[in-house]
């Protein structure tokens, strides 16, 4: 598969998930809710994993790519507040595990290609 599959798969993911998770929250933000955290985060930590394995070509890219995916979606739903620069510094914190599933992800497909 080629990487553009990728980033259509990342951006479309990341959107959709939060995107979901703003009409579950009840017109907060998604991660002011536990559900964000139990459900949605965990979501999105199996899909960079996934696309890691999909694409291992520097997997760490998709969970960046998920995540920022979530800050356009928050902006059209929440808007744009003076918080926006605390917003995207979460969501790049919340990329780390994602990176590090992607990463592992990728791992396992090389592993399963030289097999």
């Amino acid at each position: 598969m080629r990487d553009g599959t990728g980033w259509i798969l990342s951006f479309a993911g990341g959107a959709l998930l939060w995107s979901v998770a703003s009409v579950t929250s009840g017109g907060r933000e998604p991660w002011d809710t536990s559900e964000y955290w139990v459900v949605y985060m965990p979501i999105a930590c199996a899909l960079c994993a996934a696309l890691g394995f999909a694409f291992p070509d520097r997997p760490w890219r998709w969970a960046l790519a998920v995540m920022l995916a979530q800050m356009p979606v928050m902006w059209v739903t929440q808007g744009i507040g003076s918080l926006w620069i605390p917003g995207l510094v979460m969501l790049l914190v919340l990329a780390l595990p994602g990176m590090l599933l992607a990463s592992l992800g990728g791992v396992l497909r090389r592993m399963r290609s030289a097999t």
